[in-house]
């Protein structure tokens, strides 16, 4: 008897070990012992959030009934927003599909879609490629935890505690200072700069999509700076030639016309002729560094002024 209940100690104890594990080896689970898990399959009669995603008009690109519909919902609130989707794989093996995510506010009882036509995240990641994975059925519903963008990661260490969550598949942060959060979603890439972020200005009529300098390309690798209201994106192109825009929140006055011929082709991809269209929008390119390695090791810094980018400094 004294055996039995040392055994059944023991599982408890195992099933509820400590939650914070690495990001990457987290499964899916079934409760042991009380505890929470990451997601859970549900064969509850149909919730009501179900319903109403069901009840949500998708865009044309969108064939709603010809896929199947998988449905998730994050256990927090989120901003006090009840967050629930309808994801639709391609097949029943895919990681990819469209989705139409509803965020719902508990409080003010209003909402806004998002629609993606190529959706899928570390949470649907991981029921895609558990190990036990047989495939997607159609009505399955999944409960996810809701990670963090405070969650550190890589880039956070490179970045000084940057406010994008690398894990985060959504997040509300004011990238544009004006004291509003915006909607941040990631597109999941996994390059050398982490994952890319769409940003969406909330508004009564839904989403707006923001497609202005510096907003329209975020990354893991660029600095947000909430506090001196700064962002400066980062730009690759290999591992020897890098280059960093340094941009303030500020309406911009002049356009920038006389541009030296840069060393590296990161700082040449910066599209000036878009810039130079968006001088009433409020952010301003104070400066340029640029790293290059090829025959020799080269760092120049450009400072703007007036409608020049002058030459600072070159090592």
């Amino acid at each position: 008897m004294k055996k039995i209940k040392i055994y059944c100690i023991s599982l408890l104890l195992l099933g509820c070990g400590n939650n914070k594990q690495p990001r990457d080896s987290l499964k899916e689970t079934t409760p042991i012992g009380g505890c929470s898990s990451k997601k859970e399959y549900v064969s509850d009669p149909t919730p009501q959030w179900v319903e109403r995603l069901n009840e949500i008009a998708l865009p044309d690109y969108k064939y709603g009934d010809t896929l199947l519909n998988v449905y998730f919902k994050y256990t927090q609130a989120v901003k006090g927003y009840e967050v629930t989707g309808r994801w639709m794989p391609y097949d029943k093996l895919a990681e990819t599909g469209n989705v139409v995510i509803n965020f719902h506010h508990k409080k003010k009882g209003t909402e806004f879609q998002y629609f993606g036509e190529k959706y899928h995240s570390f949470d649907t990641d991981d029921i895609s490629f558990a190990k036990d994975f047989k495939g997607h059925k159609n009505g399955d519903i999944h409960y996810f935890n809701y990670t963090s963008p405070d969650t550190i990661d890589i880039y956070k260490e490179y970045n000084d505690n940057s406010p994008i969550g690398y894990y985060s598949s959504f997040q509300f942060l004011d990238v544009d200072f004006d004291g509003n959060d915006e909607l941040l979603i990631s597109d999941m890439c996994k390059g050398r700069a982490g994952n890319n972020y769409v940003v969406y200005k909330l508004s009564k009529d839904g989403l707006q999509k923001v497609t202005y300098m510096p907003l329209d390309g975020l990354t893991n690798m660029d600095k947000i700076d909430l506090k001196n209201k700064t962002i400066t994106i980062y730009q690759n192109d290999g591992a020897y030639d890098e280059a960093e825009f340094f941009f303030s929140f500020k309406k911009r006055r002049v356009a920038i016309k006389d541009i030296p011929k840069f060393y590296s082709a990161s700082a040449s991809y910066f599209d000036f002729d878009k810039y130079n269209k968006e001088l009433g929008l409020p952010f301003v390119l104070d400066s340029i560094k640029e790293y290059t390695k090829t025959d020799s090791e080269r760092r120049v810094t450009y400072q703007v002024r007036g409608s020049r980018l002058v030459k600072k400094r070159r090592n």
